[in-house]
C-alpha cells in the first residue's frame, strides 16, 4: 500500500487535533510521528521541532512538510501539508458559520467554552516542553547553553528581533556542537 494514504490520515488527525495551536500540538504530534508510526526518533522529533520553530508557519505544517517529504518525497509532503490544513480549515468555517448564526445566549456559551479551555492550554504547553527535553535531557551540555540562551531571550534587542537569538544561538551551537 502506497504511503500517501498513511500519510493523509495521519496529519488529517493532527490537524483535527492540534487544539491550543503552536507548542500546545506538540505532544500530540509527537505520537503521532515517534509512537504511533515510527517515522522519527525521538532525536529527530526535537530536531523536527526546532527546525519547525525556527521557519515560518505553524509546527504542524512545518513537521508535516518535512515528514512527507521524508516518507513519499514532493508528493507526500504535498498530502501531507495539505491534509493538516484542510480538515481543521474546513471545521473552522463551520464553526464560525455556526456562530455567526447563533443568538445572544449561544455566543455566551461559546465564551465560557473559551474562558475554560485556557487551562488545558497551559497543560499542553507543559506537555510540550517535556516532549521536546526528555530526549535532550542527557546531553548535559545542553543545560548552561540552554540558560545562556534562555538569559539572552530577556535582553531588550532579542525581545524586538528574535530572529537574533535563533541567529545567535545558531552559530553558539555550531561552535559547541
Amino acid at each position: 500500500m502506497s504511503a500517501l494514504p498513511v500519510l493523509f490520515l495521519t496529519f488529517v488527525r493532527i490537524g483535527l487535533g492540534a487544539f491550543g495551536g503552536g507548542l500546545a500540538t506538540i505532544p500530540f504530534i509527537h505520537y503521532e510521528l515517534v509512537v504511533s508510526n515510527p517515522w522519527l526518533t525521538e532525536r529527530e522529533f526535537a530536531d523536527v521541532v526546532s527546525l519547525a520553530q525556527m521557519t515560518p508557519g505553524p509546527v504542524a505544517v512545518n513537521a508535516a512538510t518535512f515528514v512527507g517529504y521524508r516518507i513519499a518525497g514532493f508528493a507526500g509532503s504535498l498530502t501531507a501539508t495539505a491534509a493538516v490544513v484542510a480538515a481543521p480549515l474546513a471545521l473552522l468555517v463551520l464553526v464560525a458559520f455556526l456562530v455567526s448564526r447563533a443568538s445572544g445566549r449561544a455566543k455566551e456559551w461559546t465564551e465560557r467554552v473559551q474562558r475554560s479551555l485556557r487551562p488545558v492550554v497551559v497543560a499542553m504547553l507543559l506537555a510540550a516542553f517535556w516532549t521536546v527535553v526528555r530526549p535532550l535531557a542527557g546531553d548535559w551540555r545542553l543545560w548552561p547553553f540552554s540558560a545562556v540562551v534562555l538569559g539572552a531571550s530577556r535582553l531588550p534587542l532579542t525581545r524586538r528581533y528574535p530572529q537574533v537569538l535563533l541567529i545567535g544561538a545558531g552559530v553558539l551551537g555550531i561552535l559547541l556542537f
